[in-house]
Order: structure tokens, then C-alpha cells, then sequence
């Protein structure tokens, strides 16, 4: 600090010594720069004003980066302006498309050009080129020992740089993103389907449909014991929900502010679909994150054919820094395929993961960062709370409101303190990158790929926590795609349960407990949305027969009938309990009234279930159901 202060204030004579910034090689100093680290010097010397270039230094000491990151991130000069002051200053050129044609690399090399910053290429002559980003410490050294050896340099900006490697890697990408876990244990991935589903799957789902329904209404025997089977299940399932419901949450421990210097390099993949409706407020938003912007590595990922969303990017563009990654084509196009893409490009020690229409608090990476570094060693994620902001919308945006203060308010924070396995949101998840890696990434098949990731953290034995910080969300507001993205959910608990089931290897580790509420959260969520239509078709109909309430004719019977009653009420009055203390610490107390009305909103859940089913057994498996955001006007705005 005290070395940029002089420099700030024009007085001479700094010794290099003073800063960690000064001991790489520098030009002669001038009046109006005096020692300039080299790649700043070189900017100086080529029509750069002396200003920015001093006051990047200042912000670099204060964040602990690299001088050169930080004038790029200010902003203060354009991007194409560094580039080519840099070029000019080396003795290099800039690349251009041109650079794009040659040779391809593969995966591997791609993924370690992306977060050097620097790889060697061939072009179509045979040439060889070092192309070099305008980002970090090593940029300047390289191109300079390039130089020496009298090799090509061509230098790019970072969102450039990223185009080229991508264009290079093509197929190779593309394919490498869609392997995910199917790397550690292909046993794990159903980016190629289940290989238990075929189409007799199709025909055995829709006979025993029809049996149940049909042994439901008309043969008492079989009703009985499909009334006696689901009500095992809703009870097992109520009484783990009680169970959560009674834990309370960790006292929130107050926000410590930790020096920006001591700060990692934070990774932030953002993945969008055509998603132009939103571009402007999620930009506005990662903007808003309290996370010094020099070390802040957001990766936003779009498929190269979506014209709409780049068109979106290109009339409200990321601030400088920000790079926006354009995938190649290949397949199972899905989220978690984009995301694997972004995860080989990762910088930081740690990741997280924002979808298109998020808005989170501006803490929210610190708080994670917090979480790491006083939870236990094997925490390898951290949950923050999702919230949905449109409950002006209507009814369906209201039961959404209460089903996630419910899961994200209280059973997620009692999870977390329990120990116990957590099916991530797909959004607002915090990795430590290595593990990340370790476990192969997201499943490119999979239409839920962060409940899988969430089950596959704790098979691999690694702990996953909660943050109090919140994400605010868009509900969809019609009927339609609600049941669209519903039945995406349903069919990927489904996919997810299959998967770990069929592969039995590694679940021994979980324990009993652990097993049993991975299970209860992603299985039994599936079976009970399944048996609840069901269910609740079975005691209308009695009720119009008269037999439901008909008296029993011996004491089994009537012993069976009250633990059957008796679970269905344990079973509303769990998920009531805990809606109602998800509402009360949301701040929602206002939609209480609408908790009488959960039950319809469970029967349309059921009908999404269903129709996930069918999906299933036509071999439906990674059809992703995209949900539209952007659509609802009544968002409340966050600072």
C-alpha cells in the first residue's frame, strides 16, 4: 500500500522490494511511471494514460492480484485497447478467426489452455504460435520467453482466447462434457440410457397401472393391500419428515469479512438456453456480488446456435472479464452437459452454480466461503437457501413459494446439521473444485443432475452443508409448463433412484441412516408423488360406495383402517408443519391460508409424476423439458 501511495502521490525513488508486484522484470522507469511491472510498462509505453495503469496497481495490492487483471476488470480501459497496446508492446499480433483453423487438440489440452491462459498451436500451415490471454501473472513472462526463442505470439483478450481453444477442441469438447461421472464409474451415468429400460418397460408400467387402479376399485382384497402399502410408505416417509422437522437449524454464525487479499479465485458457471427474456437482470446481478471482480472467474455458457441469447449478450454485454463460452454441438444438449464444459474451463478453487433467472445476495460467495473453512474437512458443497419472488403471480407461484420454504427453509439447514444426504437444488450449489472433479462432474443424461451429484457427493463419502445466504427465483406462472418442469424432476428422482439402486457397490459406506434418508429424499419423494393420486382416488371412491366409513367387521380390520387414517393425517400434518415453519422463517406468514389448498397442489405434483413415468418407458430418459423464465412481471426486486 504504502509503495502505490507514493506512486499515487508522485514521489520517487520506490524500491522494487516494497511489493511482491515489482520483483518480476520491468522497463526503465519514466516520471510518469515509475516501476511499472512489465506488462503495465508496456501498455504505458504504447499510449496507455499512466492513470488507470496506477490505479489498477492499487486495486491489485488491495485484492492481492495481479495488476493486469485488475485494470481489465475496472473496466476503465477497452479491452481491445489492452490487446493491442500489448501486441504492439511484445512485438506480437493480435489473433483474429484466422486463428481458429488448424490442427484440433483434444479435451485435456483444451481444458488446461482454458485455465492457463496460454497454449501452442499449430496453424494450417505448420506454424507455431504461442497464443496468449490477457489475463494473469504468467501472460507477460510467456511472451517473453516466446520472444527469446523467436516463436510467434499472437495475444487475445480472455473471452477471445476461450473462442479459439473452443473452436480448436470442437467434437473433443463436446464429447468430453457428455462423459461426466461416466469417467469415474460408467455404471453411474445414463447419458447413453438405462440399460434396464426397454420398450417392454412401456408395457409392464402401463399393466400394472391398470391393475392397481383396477384392483383399487373393484376387488377389496387388492385394495386393501394397495391402501396397506402406500400407507407403510407414507408413514416411514412421516416419520422421517418429523423427524427433520423437530431438528432445528445451526445457529447462524455472524458474516466474518475476510481480507480480499487472502480471497481464492471463485469460479461462477452460469448456463443459459435461450434465455434473452433475462439476460439483462442476471447481469445486473452477478454485477452485484461482493467478491472482488479481479478474482471472480463467471463463465457464461451458451450453446453456439443459441442466436437469441448471444444476440441478448451482445446488446447488454457482461462487464470486461467476464468470458461467455460457446459450446460446440454434440449431444445430450442438457444443463449438466454445459456445466461439465464450464467445470474443464474452471479456474477457481471453488465453484458455484447460478441458473439464468437467479438472483442471489450479494454475500453469498464469502458466506460459502466461510462454510468451507470451519466445516469439516470431507465438505465438499454447500446448499444456499432458494426463495421464489413472484408470488404475485398467482396461486401455482404461491404453493411454489411455500414448497420451497419448506424444503430450502427447514429440511435442507436440518439435513446439513444431521449429517445426512442432501439432493441439491440445481442451482446456488457451492463445490471445492477438486472434488468436484473427483466425482465426475454433473451426469449429462440426467434431467435432475444435482439431486444425482447431491447422492453421489455422499456415496463417495464427502458431507454436503448449508448456507443461511438465499437465491431468489422466478415461478412459472401457467399450468403447462409448471407440469413440464415438474415432470422433469420426477422423472430424474426416478433415473437417479434407478441408477443407485441398480449399482449397489459404495452405497455400504453411507451407514443405515444416511441410506434411508437418501432413499426417503429423492426415491420415496417419486413413490409417494406416484401413490398419492392413487390414493386419494381409492377413498373417494369408497366414499361414494359407502365404504368408507362403513363399520369394520372385526378388530384387524378396524386396527388396519385407524393406522391407515391415522398416517394420512400424520402425513398432512408433517408436510403442514413443516410448510408453516418454512413460511414463518421466510417472512411468508401472509400465505398461510394457502396451506389448506397443498393438497390439490400434491395431486397435480402426482399427475407430473405419472407422466415422468410414462416418459421412462418410452426411453424418454434425457428428454429435457426446458421451463421459459422471464415471464412474470411482478418479481420483487432485490438491491
Amino acid at each position: 500500500m504504502a509503495a502505490i501511495d507514493a506512486v499515487l502521490n508522485g514521489e520517487a525513488g520506490i524500491a522494487p522490494a516494497r511489493s511482491a508486484f515489482y520483483d518480476r522484470r520491468s522497463i526503465a522507469p519514466s516520471p510518469a511511471t515509475p516501476w511499472l511491472p512489465f506488462d503495465l510498462a508496456l501498455l504505458a509505453q504504447n499510449g496507455v494514460p499512466p492513470g488507470p495503469l496506477l490505479a489498477a496497481m492499487r486495486r491489485a495490492e488491495l485484492t492481492g492480484c495481479e495488476p493486469l487483471d485488475a485494470l481489465i476488470a475496472s473496466g476503465a480501459i477497452a479491452e481491445d485497447s489492452i490487446i493491442e497496446a500489448l501486441a504492439h508492446g511484445l512485438g506480437a499480433r493480435v489473433a483474429d478467426g484466422s486463428d481458429h483453423d488448424g490442427p484440433p487438440i483434444d479435451a485435456e489440452m483444451c481444458g488446461q489452455a482454458l485455465r492457463s491462459g496460454h497454449v501452442l498451436l499449430f496453424d494450417t500451415a505448420g506454424r507455431l504460435t504461442l497464443h496468449v490471454a490477457a489475463r494473469g501473472r504468467h501472460m507477460a513472462q510467456l511472451a517473453l520467453d516466446a520472444r527469446g526463442r523467436r516463436m510467434t505470439i499472437a495475444v487475445s483478450s480472455p473471452r477471445a482466447f476461450a473462442d479459439l481453444v473452443i473452436a480448436r477442441a470442437g467434437h473433443a469438447l463436446a464429447a468430453h462434457a457428455s462423459e461426466g461421472p461416466s469417467l469415474v464409474d460408467p455404471s453411474l451415468s445414463v447419458r447413453d440410457g438405462l440399460p434396464a429400460v426397454d420398450a417392454r418397460l412401456r408395457f409392464v408400467v402401463a399393466g400394472l397401472t391398470f391393475a392397481a387402479f383396477a384392483a383399487t376399485f373393484a376387488l377389496d382384497i387388492a385394495g386393501g393391500m394397495v391402501l396397506g402399502m402406500t400407507s407403510l410408505l407414507f408413514a416411514t416417509l412421516n416419520l422421517f419428515r418429523l423427524y427433520v422437522a423437530c431438528t432445528p437449524p445451526s445457529p447462524e454464525r455472524p458474516m466474518r469479512r475476510d481480507d480480499d487479499r487472502t480471497l481464492p479465485v471463485y469460479t461462477v458457471l452460469v448456463p443459459l438456453a435461450r434465455e434473452a427474456a433475462v439476460v439483462p437482470g442476471l447481469m445486473a446481478a452477478l454485477e452485484r456480488l461482493d467478491y472482488p471482480p479481479e478474482k471472480l472467474d463467471i463463465k457464461i455458457l451458451v450453446e453456439a446456435g443459441d442466436a437469441e441469447t448471444l444476440f441478448a449478450l451482445e446488446r447488454r454485454p457482461p462487464r470486461a472479464g467476464v468470458e461467455v463460452l460457446m459450446l460446440p454441438p454434440g449431444g445430450p444438449r442438457t444443463k449438466p452437459r454445459a456445466l461439465n464444459a464450464g467445470l474443464i474451463a474452471a479456474r477457481g478453487r471453488y465453484l458455484a452454480v447460478f441458473d439464468a433467472e437467479d438472483q442471489p445476495e450479494p454475500g453469498q460467495l464469502r458466506e460459502a466461503i466461510q462454510a468451507f473453512a470451519t466445516g469439516p474437512t470431507d465438505l465438499a458443497c454447500v446448499q444456499a437457501r432458494l426463495a421464489i419472488d413472484n408470488i404475485g403471480d398467482g396461486w401455482l407461484a404461491r404453493q411454489f413459494a411455500i414448497e420451497y420454504a419448506a424444503l430450502f427453509d427447514v429440511v435442507v439447514p436440518a439435513l446439513a446439521r444431521l449429517g445426512l444426504p442432501i439432493a441439491l437444488g440445481g442451482t446456488s450449489n457451492h463445490f471445492d473444485v477438486k472434488v468436484l472433479r473427483k466425482v465426475g462432474g454433473w451426469d449429462a443424461g440426467n434431467v435432475t443432475e444435482d439431486a444425482d451429484l447431491g447422492l453421489r457427493l455422499a456415496r463417495f463419502g464427502y458431507r454436503t452443508g448449508a448456507i443461511a445466504s438465499t437465491t431468489f427465483e422466478e415461478s412459472t406462472t401457467r399450468l403447462k409448463p409448471w407440469i413440464r418442469q415438474r415432470t422433469r424432476w420426477m422423472k430424474g428422482f426416478m433415473v437417479t433412484t434407478l441408477v443407485h439402486a441398480l449399482n449397489p457397490r459404495g452405497l455400504g459406506r453411507l451407514g443405515a441412516l444416511n441410506l434411508a434418508a437418501a432413499g426417503a429424499l429423492v426415491g420415496g419423494v417419486a413413490l409417494t408423488a406416484l401413490a398419492y393420486p392413487a390414493v386419494l382416488a381409492l377413498f373417494v371412491w369408497r366414499a361414494i360406495d359407502g365404504s368408507l366409513l362403513a363399520p369394520a367387521e372385526s378388530l384387524a380390520g378396524m386396527t388396519f383402517a385407524g393406522l391407515c387414517g391415522a398416517s394420512l393425517v400424520i402425513g398432512y400434518s408433517t408436510a403442514l408443519a413443516c410448510a408453516w415453519m418454512g413460511l414463518e422463517r421466510r417472512g411468508l406468514g401472509r400465505l398461510t391460508g394457502d396451506l389448506a389448498l397443498m393438497p390439490a397442489y400434491w395431486l397435480l405434483v402426482g399427475i407430473a409424476a405419472w407422466r415422468a413415468l410414462w416418459q421412462i418407458a418410452k426411453g424418454e430418459t434425457s428428454q429435457w423439458e426446458k421451463t421459459a423464465h422471464g415471464v412474470s412481471r411482478r418479481r420483487t426486486p432485490h438491491p
